[in-house]
């Protein structure tokens, strides 16, 4: 196999474009060392005969030189990357913890863990396609672990993630009682348009939030957004004109607080709306905001709310998200095999800043598509759509193509009616998950003896079959 090439550290199909127009124009006008190129990669034929060449020649040769299988996959690949860090991910702390992530990928590559094996397919480009058994079988090196530990984290490289994480670290505007921001505020709150001026003049940071200060709300916008609250519309009008006039859109702070969080409240999400925010916002990474909300929120109530001021995307996930049953049926076949339309437009949950959540295969199997439904169907609480769906010979309530079953990351997060619905469609409780390293059996058992007095936790115990008075007796093994 030749070398690779690696990718530029800020790759773009523009780029692998321009590669591709400029090497089938080498190829037309004979030039040795473009013939060289296609006969590497196993694509010399029609390369001798220049009047033959086509510009799919070049692209093939472009693809495989950076360990793609075709020009359709490196073009895909190039979208997610566009896609993902361009998405609200957090990433901080010392450069050291990533690079221990790269090592400790690589043992769980060895260890033959499903989870490594799709993180190395969804980032690395010569494995980008394979199924996860094919990329377990495949040694990865050191490089391509670092760069699939930059991907799963929202930078298109390495070296990319490297000058984000310092970056990051330059960004953080001192805070506290005293703090620029706090004396941003204050002025803010006071209507003194001046004095605001004198402090970002002072600390120009204030200006420029880094993605995690968008992602925490660590920005002068949001704290306008709450002033307002107490005082207003009319009365913080000219400090949103002032703040726009230095580049800061109320509009656009509104849309990333409707993209939520784990465990957004109804009444967050209604205060939000009733401040103006676009329940149809499409955030820079292309995704709207009821999808972001569909894999952030963890809470069907708080979704619906949005939901009935949003126009939905005609998806298999999303109908699963909101449980929307009739759409659900409209994606699968008779036999309750995905439909094409069900592979049209899949979630990401990389993207949308669900760090721990599955990378998106560019492949993806019909119980792949269907697993994807049932996860999002899960993170919402949509029993009905679970039942449905299990009750298909397609659906897989016990896949572990995550490495970890559906019931495991239920009664991990505490979802009572989620657990219970999962157990009566026959999901196995003794299924070992590679990411909470317990049965569902097992962490059911630890949660009641956590909080023997949690609602949760009792219903999750009999659900499993566990006895709830057994907490208060003590293990009896």
């Amino acid at each position: 196999m030749p070398a690779l090439r690696p990718l530029p550290s800020r790759p773009s199909l523009e780029y692998a474009r321009k590669e591709a127009k400029t090497l089938l124009r080498d190829f037309r006008s004979g030039t040795p060392a473009a013939v060289e190129r296609a006969a590497r990669q196993g694509a010399h034929s029609r390369a001798t005969r220049p009047a033959e060449v086509r510009l799919a020649d070049a692209q093939l040769v472009v693809a495989r030189e950076h360990g793609f299988a075709s020009w359709a996959r490196l073009a895909r690949y190039l979208a997610d990357v566009e896609r993902q860090q361009r998405g609200y991910i957090q990433v901080g702390g010392e450069l050291r913890l990533y690079e221990v992530h790269a090592v400790n990928l690589i043992a769980q590559h060895r260890a033959r863990s499903i989870a490594a094996g799709r993180i190395l397919a969804a980032y690395v480009p010569r494995f980008y396609g394979e199924t996860v058994e094919s990329v377990l079988a495949s040694d990865p090196t050191e490089e391509e672990a670092r760069h699939a530990v930059a991907r799963l984290h929202g930078a298109p490289s390495w070296e990319m993630l490297v000058e984000r994480l310092a970056r990051e670290s330059r960004s953080v505007v001192p805070d506290g009682p005293t703090g620029p921001m706090m004396q941003a505020a204050s002025a803010m709150e006071a209507g003194d348009l001046g004095a605001l001026e004198t402090i970002v003049a002072e600390h120009p940071a204030l200006l420029e939030p880094a993605v995690n200060d968008l992602a925490t709300g660590h920005t002068l916008t949001l704290v306008a957004l709450g002033i307002e609250r107490r005082r207003g519309v009319a009365a913080m009008q000219p400090v949103f004109d002032w703040l726009a006039t230095r580049g800061l859109d109320r509009r656009s702070e509104l849309g990333r607080r409707l993209c939520g969080h784990m465990r957004m409240r109804p009444d967050e999400v209604q205060s939000l709306l009733e401040q103006g925010a676009d329940p149809n916002w499409v955030a820079p990474n292309g995704i709207p905001v009821l999808e972001h909300a569909l894999i952030r929120y963890w809470n069907g109530e708080a979704v619906d709310v949005l939901a009935r001021h949003a126009t939905a995307r005609d998806a298999l996930w999303v109908a699963a998200g909101l449980g929307d049953l009739s759409g659900v049926r409209r994606f699968l076949s008779r036999d309750g095999r995905p439909t094409p339309a069900a592979r049209e437009h899949r979630p990401d949950f990389i993207a949308v800043g669900q760090q721990g959540g599955p990378p998106p295969l560019p492949d993806p199997d019909d119980d792949e598509i269907l697993l994807e439904a049932m996860l999002v169907a899960m993170l919402n609480g949509r029993t009905a759509v679970l039942e449905y769906l299990s009750s298909s010979s397609a659906a897989q309530i016990n896949s572990v193509a995550y490495g970890t079953p559906l019931i495991n990351l239920a009664v991990a997060n505490r979802m009572a009616p989620v657990v219970e619905c999962l157990v009566r469609v026959g999901a196995n409780l003794d299924l070992f998950g590679q990411h909470t390293g317990a049965t569902a059996r097992e962490l059911a058992r630890d949660l009641l003896k956590q909080s023997p007095d949690d609602n949760a936790s009792r219903r999750i115990a009999l659900a499993c079959g566990i006895d709830v008075g057994e907490s208060s007796r003590g293990d009896k093994g």
